[in-house]
């Protein structure tokens, strides 16, 4: 191990800023989207029934319903002795205080369906508040940081699982025809009906979709289709699935709960200390201004004369405590790095003191010649 890896390990070892790579977050957090009948919420189901036992969890399961459909899996979960407690709501306030009540140890995991509903009704409470009918640029500067703090940063941080449901929309595209020269729109993808960033924040977001296998006019087979969309365990990003269950989760499941670590890192700093008010960039300048002047004003007070020799001992004192001689740099400084150089000036200045007294105090001593008293001369 060479002198460098061993140093960063001892400034590791003293301020606890990195730690090492380990599972910091070993819970399960996913969204399945699709179409109507595309199999969401029967999944997220089978899915959750797995979980459960997977972590041995000894409470209910709590499902967030804004559909009222919970009813239809009362029996799915009896089935497996899993008790499930549920909020009927789509308010964003209500699942707010929902996930509030999960960190508090409610429940090991949350089961949202669906999402897309939660955020319509988010919408369209911020119109009421507002008294819009439509929604205008400037209030997307507060809706969707709204939602990033109120649920999408809880769902990422809360120490729970979570699976969430939320129905597919289509995306568009448009582009001129080069045989009409038109404007055409066209079908581009499938996405979540949320916030735009949501689909981040699953560590598995998958598609379902309902298959249909047809015999003449009519149908022969359906199936319900899972297409693995991400993946971040990468163990069946890609795959799909007909008809899943737990057990084709289960690889990814198992590694994202893995080897479970605490992390023991410095606290999160928080950036808002990087921006500054009217009142606190005046204070910040004024700040500046007094260090800058307690600089001038003491080299004047140690050294007032302009001979050369005091001059140069001022641009030391300035190399010395800035690594500069240009007084144009040191003015560009912030106070905190104005107020660390004021006291290497000072220690320039003590030092030199020190130099000249030691100086003094080595010259050798040369006695003057004693001049005898001339005599009165004899007449």
């Amino acid at each position: 191990m060479n002198t460098q890896t061993l140093a960063a390990r001892s400034v590791q070892a003293t301020d606890n800023f990195f730690a090492t790579i380990g599972n910091t977050k070993p819970y399960f957090k996913a969204a399945f989207e699709g179409f109507a009948g595309s199999g969401k919420t029967y999944t997220t189901a089978q899915i959750a029934i797995g979980l459960y036992k997977r972590i041995g969890s000894k409470k209910p399961i709590v499902i967030f319903d804004t559909e009222k459909a919970a009813k239809f899996l009362k029996a799915i979960f009896a089935k497996e002795g899993i008790e499930v407690l549920v909020r009927e709501s789509r308010s964003l306030a209500d699942l707010k205080e929902t996930m509030t009540r999960m960190r508090q140890g409610a429940s090991d995991l949350l089961i949202i369906d669906s999402i897309s509903h939660v955020w319509e009704d988010f919408l369209k409470s911020y119109a009421e508040k507002v008294r819009r009918t439509r929604l205008e640029f400037q209030d997307w500067g507060v809706i969707k940081p709204t939602w990033k703090s109120e649920f999408s940063d809880p769902f990422v941080r809360d120490p729970y699982h979570i699976i969430m449901t939320g129905r597919a929309g289509y995306e568009y595209e448009n582009e001129i025809n080069k045989d009409t020269g038109k404007r055409e729109i066209y079908k581009s993808g499938v996405k979540m009906k949320v916030e735009g960033e949501t689909a981040y924040e699953p560590d598995l977001l998958v598609l379902m979709e309902r298959m249909q296998e047809m015999d003449g006019g009519s149908i022969k087979k359906v199936v319900r289709q899972a297409v693995v969309i991400k993946d971040r365990s990468t163990v069946i990003d890609g795959k799909s699935f007909e008809n899943p269950t737990y057990k084709d989760f289960a690889p990814a499941i198992d590694v994202m709960l893995e080897a479970p670590e605490k992390l023991e890192t410095a606290a999160e700093k928080d950036a808002g200390a990087l921006f500054r008010t009217e009142e606190e960039k005046f204070e910040w300048k004024q700040q500046k201004k007094r260090w800058l002047e307690e600089i001038e004003n003491y080299l004047v007070s140690v050294w007032p004369g302009q001979a050369a020799d005091q001059k140069k001992l001022k641009i030391d004192a300035i190399n010395y405590a800035f690594k500069t001689m240009s007084w144009t740099v040191v003015e560009s400084l912030r106070p905190e790095e104005l107020e660390a150089g004021f006291a290497k000036v000072q220690e320039f200045v003590r030092q030199h003191t020190a130099n000249e007294a030691a100086e003094i105090s080595q010259e050798p001593k040369v006695e003057k010649p004693i001049k005898k008293a001339a005599g009165k001369a004899k007449k």
